[in-house]
């Protein structure tokens, strides 16, 4: 495809095309689009506008997972504050055990369920994790910002700073 668009930019036919604007543009907006496709397990859906996206993937049957989710739950109000905003990706065998987990801590972030081998969820920047609780965070365009342990959650402030 480049050999071809070379070939045309060379005879003058696209001269008025820069080489930039032959290259794939990213897509404005990435993360809020595709999140917009996803089925939820609760009510909540996610902010349009956020700067940044938490994807934090769980399970209620994970010990850790469940050591930390009240700190998560907790850590909500002010990273919404902040301009975030926390995705579940509950890795629960069916929607009713990860509906019954978001609802055990209270949790009002959206929630999806996340078959950590089976799901292609394909949202920006989400590698599937080699172990939960595990935590990605991107800017709305899809960028790493951080990729660890769930628990490095607690730590969003020092990670969006940078």
């Amino acid at each position: 495809m480049k050999a071809i668009l070379f070939s045309l930019a060379s005879i003058g036919l696209l001269s008025h095309i820069s080489p930039a604007q032959t290259e794939a543009a990213p897509a404005l907006a990435a993360v809020p689009a595709k999140l917009q496709e996803l089925t939820y397990l609760t009510d909540a859906r996610p902010a349009k506008d956020a700067s940044f996206y938490v994807y934090l993937s769980s399970a209620s049957w994970c010990g850790p997972c469940r050591a930390i989710m009240p700190k998560v739950v907790e850590q909500y109000p002010a990273i919404k504050a902040a301009g975030g905003e926390i995705i579940l990706l509950c890795c629960d065998p069916t929607p009713q055990l990860g509906a019954n987990y978001v609802k055990k801590y209270n949790a009002e972030f959206p929630s999806v369920l996340y078959n950590l081998r089976y799901s292609k969820l394909e949202l920006p920047g989400l590698t599937p994790p080699r172990s939960i609780p595990n935590v990605v965070i991107v800017n709305a365009e899809g960028k790493v910002l951080h990729n660890g342990h769930g628990a490095t959650l607690l730590n969003w402030q020092s990670i969006i700073a940078k």
